[in-house]
């Protein structure tokens, strides 16, 4: 059986698309915090639990674990949610988790990223019981999913040992070039993070609602729920072509969300901080800096502090193409965003910041990861089917 953790309602989207395309071929047991996720669920004949905080007060104070950092879940150091809140809800978690386990016999559990708060609780108790674990992350590589059985970004298998990647097959050159035309159309179409349907917001309004009547887990204060995915745009940004980009001697840094796990805990350096070391490599190459906002930053407080300091200091505001802005770079900064990566593919010298998988590829590597390690066939963001051969990989995944 495998158990499948559920922690928002975009995890419920993808998760229900993927397990369709192979309901028949394995027995999926299902843990959420979102009432409407499991509703539905339930409606669609699955086997699903609904996590919510103890009602016994005593008991949550008596069976609160403390052998883990809970206080490092994402939410937490978003301040989303109180520190006493996650230890208390993050106990509730272990225990319902814990009953599923000694109940089912589950083989594998599987859960987005690991880093928030009901996954940080889930994972803790598949390790104490010692049901495998296995990590889902978007590769932000179109059609591309990572799963891996450590962790994700800098906990993954392919970051404490890079030589996993050695042992997989490399694609001839033919099925690259290919796959890079592919690569290039989808990335000259808008970031799907930075996009979410005005019906998916409404129904997330709801689930909001639910899980405070119904003390569920994993709910953040209300006034850090933001409605829009992407905040305001600063004002006096460039939007250089191709054509102007080439003419140009540039570094180019590409910023991550500010609240990002990648930063809160891959990184000792924020936003700011790479601008900083941006500026100052920048001037080494005689060069200058052109920055962009992730698209998906809705974090006014950090918009505003990066157009002080562009005021402040020799650099520009983009919102150019990222591949445009790759290819025509001297070099690309990135604390340990995905386009250091894209950076790689194109032979850019990158400089990352933070820790990130692929600090040591080379070029064997590169092609390796993209097209034998990453599952292929699984798009997060879209709303079409999953090919069951696609499906099938993702729960046989072994790394």
């Amino acid at each position: 059986m495998i158990l499948i953790v559920v922690d928002s309602l975009e995890r419920y989207y993808f998760a229900a698309r993927l397990v369709h395309a192979v309901r028949g071929e394995y027995d999926f047991l299902f843990l959420t915090s979102e009432p409407v996720a499991h509703l539905r669920l339930k409606c669609a004949g699955y086997r699903s639990y609904y996590i919510r905080k103890a009602r016994n007060r005593s008991l949550e104070m008596d069976e609160t674990s403390t052998e883990y950092p809970y206080d490092r879940s994402i939410e937490v150091l978003n301040g989303q949610v109180s520190r006493e809140r996650a230890r208390v809800e993050s106990s509730a978690v272990v225990r319902r988790v814990s009953s599923l386990l000694t109940r089912f016999s589950v083989t594998q559990c599987f859960m987005w990223n690991g880093q928030q708060l009901v996954c940080r609780a889930a994972s803790h108790a598949c390790l104490i019981h010692g049901v495998p674990r296995r990590f889902l992350e978007i590769s932000n590589l179109p059609g591309k999913l990572f799963v891996d059985s450590s962790g994700v970004n800098a906990l993954s298998s392919i970051c404490r040992n890079p030589a996993v990647i050695d042992r997989l097959s490399l694609p001839d050159e033919e099925t690259h070039r290919r796959w890079l035309m592919h690569y290039e159309s989808a990335k000259s179409r808008p970031l799907p993070q930075a996009r979410t349907s005005l019906k998916r917001k409404v129904v997330s309004g709801v689930n909001y609602v639910l899980k405070f009547a119904s003390s569920g887990v994993g709910r953040k204060r209300l006034a850090t729920v933001r409605a829009r995915n992407g905040g305001r745009r600063p004002v006096d940004i460039k939007n250089y072509v191709a054509s102007e980009l080439s003419t140009q001697r540039y570094v180019f840094l590409p910023l991550q969300v500010s609240g990002d796990t990648q930063i809160k805990l891959h990184s000792e350096i924020d936003n700011l901080g790479a601008i900083r070391h941006a500026l100052e490599f920048a001037a080494t190459q005689d060069a200058a800096l052109l920055v962009k906002l992730h698209p998906a930053e809705n974090d006014e407080s950090a918009i505003s502090a990066i157009e002080a300091m562009r005021d402040r200091c020799q650099f520009t505001l983009v919102s150019s193409p990222t591949t445009d802005l790759i290819k025509h770079a001297q070099a690309v900064v990135t604390i340990n965003s995905t386009v250091g990566l894209e950076g790689l593919l194109y032979g850019k010298r990158v400089i990352s910041l933070g820790r990130c998988f692929y600090k040591n590829f080379d070029r064997t590597r590169l092609l390796k990861y993209i097209h034998s390690f990453l599952i292929d066939g699984v798009d997060y963001f879209s709303s079409d089917g999953i090919a069951p051969e696609a499906a099938r990989k993702v729960f046989s995944i072994e790394h």
